[in-house]
């Protein structure tokens, strides 16, 4: 599959010394990486920020990443250069991250919305990218889900209360997964309705990514663009309902 240059335009921060080699490394990896986002999805409406420090000796190419909003939509990675292109892209951060932008920021009490949205998405852009195959997709993100719900223990009280205390104890592959679950069931339904979550998506970021500012106007505005009322209803279900979120 053919990977063109983001549509969005890349702005450069370098916040520790790189040579010009690694500099040439970490701007393709995350030039690749943000096109396959827009090939999966839908461009960025916005210009990306792109922050790099240097996290030498920890094992991996991208030990540490976050996401900022203000002033600009940028994201910070703090990478390893000893690392190859191709170790790069099969990591799993960037396609993470940069799926964080696609939506605005939600606020913490439900980070683990917006945790499991990126993670949810995250394999579908390495599909892209070709490191991944689509059953591998299916498999992996399977595999997440059920190793989060195996690992779930707060059966009595609705995910959303969950997800707090599970962040403050840093269980986070149960955290995110859980998210992720919550997505995989919107997913399916909208499926069943011919659409995607995916192609919601697209018609979101065409129109209204730069007008919804909370997550009550994120999820009516992709309730009002979706063939069925299913976000609203199932935000509802992770805040009432007690257990792990609902997945197929």
């Amino acid at each position: 599959m053919s990977i063109t240059n983001a549509q969005a335009e890349l702005i450069w921060h370098w916040q520790d010394p790189f040579s010009p080699q690694e500099k040439t490394r970490l701007k393709h990896w995350v030039s690749k990486t943000a096109a396959a986002v827009e090939q999966t999805v839908a461009p960025y409406p916005f210009d990306v920020h792109v922050y790099f420090h240097r996290m030498a000796g920890k094992g991996e190419p991208v030990p540490w990443a976050n996401t900022r909003r203000r002033p600009n939509q940028a994201i910070h990675f703090h990478v390893d250069p000893s690392y190859s292109l191709q170790q790069f892209l099969k990591d799993w951060t960037a396609p993470h991250e940069l799926s964080h932008l696609l939506i605005p920021y939600v606020g913490q009490d439900y980070s683990w919305f917006a945790e499991g949205f990126a993670s949810y998405l995250q394999y579908r852009v390495m599909h892209t990218l070709g490191v991944l195959t689509p059953e591998q997709v299916s498999q992996k993100t399977h595999a997440k889900i059920s190793q989060a719900q195996d690992n779930y223990i707060y059966h009595k009280i609705p995910f959303h209360y969950a997800a707090q205390i599970l962040r403050e104890s840093k269980q986070y592959p149960v955290y995110y997964w859980g998210g992720a679950a919550f997505f995989q069931s919107l997913d399916a339904r909208l499926q069943r309705e011919q659409s995607s979550l995916v192609a919601v998506l697209k018609d979101y970021l065409a129109c209204c990514r730069l007008q919804a500012k909370n997550l009550s106007n994120l999820v009516a505005t992709l309730d009002r663009l979706a063939p069925a009322q299913v976000f609203a209803p199932a935000l509802q279900a992770a805040t009432t309902e007690a257990g792990f979120p609902l997945w197929e």
